[in-house]
């Protein structure tokens, strides 16, 4: 009985020392793959480090533009300021020499002379007056006033004319080649230094002397139709003005 009890013994030992090893093998592959799973963990670990440096990187240049923004805005601002500041001190300007011109003295004599005249009444008389074919209000005023001024200030200078009459140095060139071509002003001197004289003949149609003409004019016949008169006045404007290079 001793020898099968000591065989048992020894058959016990040998089932318990497989049975050890087996766990230790167990145990041993699981800590291979819990390592494996740690590498892969730290793996991660490591590439999200890296997307978190990137992030940050991406955050600080944001900061760096957000800045320079800052700085842009705050020179716009200031260019703003200075810019209004400038127009402020232009529009004041601007303003003083409208008061400045408004509160200049106008000229009594020539003052005086436009008082002296119907304008309702010369511009009837000048929509009417033999070859003048132009309607249009405005430009026969401007071109009464010219006539008015040189009867009271005559001899004028182009420019001084034309700022008394309050046209431009075109429009002004063409309104005086019109009236020098119905021979109510006359132009005397050399290019840039003469000077426009009214004729007899002006003074006499400021003065409505020359009804005879106007009545003349009248028994002429006229065109059948608005349209024929339209096209003769068409006509009749391209080839009547021819601007003296004097007028300029």
């Amino acid at each position: 009985m001793d020898i099968n009890n000591s065989e048992m013994t020894i058959e016990n030992l040998k089932q318990k020392i497989e049975n050890q090893a087996n766990l230790i093998k167990e145990l041993t592959r699981e800590n291979e793959e819990l390592y494996h799973q740690y590498n892969h963990l730290i793996i991660r670990n490591g590439k999200l480090l890296q997307r978190i440096d990137d992030f940050q990187k991406i955050i600080n240049e944001m900061h760096i533009r957000v800045e320079e923004q800052q700085l842009i805005s705050g020179n716009m601002m200031q260019l703003n300021d200075r810019l209004r500041i400038k127009n402020d001190t232009i529009y004041s300007g601007i303003r003083g020499q409208e008061k400045e011109y408004l509160n200049t003295p106008v000229d009594s004599k020539a003052q005086e002379a436009l008082s002296s005249f119907d304008i309702k009444d010369l511009s009837k008389r000048w929509k009417s007056y033999p070859g003048q074919l132009a309607q249009n209000e405005p430009n026969l005023r401007k071109q009464i006033f010219m006539l008015i001024h040189l009867y009271s200030s005559s001899p004028l200078a182009s420019a001084d004319l034309f700022s008394k009459a309050g046209v431009g140095g075109v429009t002004g060139a063409r309104y005086v080649s019109y009236l020098k071509k119905l021979g109510l002003i006359c132009y005397t001197g050399a290019r840039k230094k003469g000077h426009y004289h009214i004729t007899q003949t002006g003074k006499e149609f400021l003065e409505n002397k020359n009804q005879q003409l106007i009545q003349e004019k009248e028994k002429i016949s006229k065109p059948e139709n608005s349209r024929a008169k339209i096209f003769m006045e068409n006509t009749s404007h391209r080839n009547e003005i021819n601007i003296d290079q004097n007028d300029l």
